[in-house]
């Protein structure tokens, strides 16, 4: 089985696409073939994908985009929903406009998107939906607001419910669920102290690389991943 043969000429939608997982998940997808459709506030180098300027927090607007989209792609091949914002902050900190704009970025846009634009995918063969949860989705989290904690337990849910809600469609939905990686997310979320010691208790002893989460995604997309729907795929080095 070639894996090339399952992204060349495909079109796939992609948020979080300028920093993090989704950038070098962008760089792959291109090198595979893949036909990119951005959704985002910034323009990607890349002459080859398509861009759709939209903030994700403002639903109304996102809700337009999508239809747009799916208006000029007739079909579409997959959706990976990597943006995400993150704020350390403590509940009683936290903001109806904090609570709100987190939710909307990690959470209802993937909804908006994936709902929107289910139209188009229904006309491809194989067409998949990933959404970048975390494994805070799974227990909590030591430094980020339970802002973030609920969106991506919120994304393990939506994939599970979209799973019965699009069956013999041939739409699969997912996630993956990183731990702690080599982010520049990261970085500004942690100290180095913070950063060892959870190496430390990481069975594997280390932090993952953004590859080893792209990889991830890429296997979602693919037809190697043909019956796996409603799933996680924990990238976790061994901690849930």
């Amino acid at each position: 089985m070639n894996i090339e043969k399952d992204f060349k000429k495909k079109k796939i939608v992609l948020t979080g696409y300028s920093s993090g997982i989704g950038k070098i998940l962008s760089e792959n997808l291109i090198t595979l073939g893949c036909q990119l459709i951005l959704i985002g506030r910034k323009k990607n180098s890349n002459n080859k994908s398509s861009f759709y300027k939209c903030d994700l927090a403002n639903l109304k607007d996102l809700e337009k985009t999508s239809k747009l989209i799916v208006k000029e792609n007739k079909v579409i091949d997959g959706f990976v929903h990597c943006a995400g914002e993150n704020e350390c902050i403590p509940s009683e900190k936290i903001t109806i406009d904090n609570w709100n704009r987190i939710l909307s970025v990690n959470l209802t846009a993937a909804f908006i998107i994936s709902k929107e634009i289910k139209k188009s995918m229904l006309k491809s063969r194989h067409a998949s939906i990933v959404y970048v949860s975390s494994i805070a989705g799974h227990r909590k989290s030591v430094v980020s607001g339970c802002h973030y904690v609920v969106s991506k337990s919120g994304l393990l849910g939506l994939a599970r419910q979209l799973s019965q809600d699009f069956k013999k469609t041939g739409v699969r939905v997912n996630c993956i669920s990183p731990s702690q990686t080599s982010t520049r997310m990261l970085k500004q979320s942690m100290n180095k102290k913070q950063i060892n010691n959870l190496a430390k208790n990481i069975p594997l002893g280390r932090l993952a690389t953004v590859n080893e989460q792209v990889h991830g995604i890429i296997f979602l997309l693919s037809s190697f991943a043909s019956y796996i729907n409603g799933a996680s795929l924990n990238i976790d080095g061994g901690q849930i």
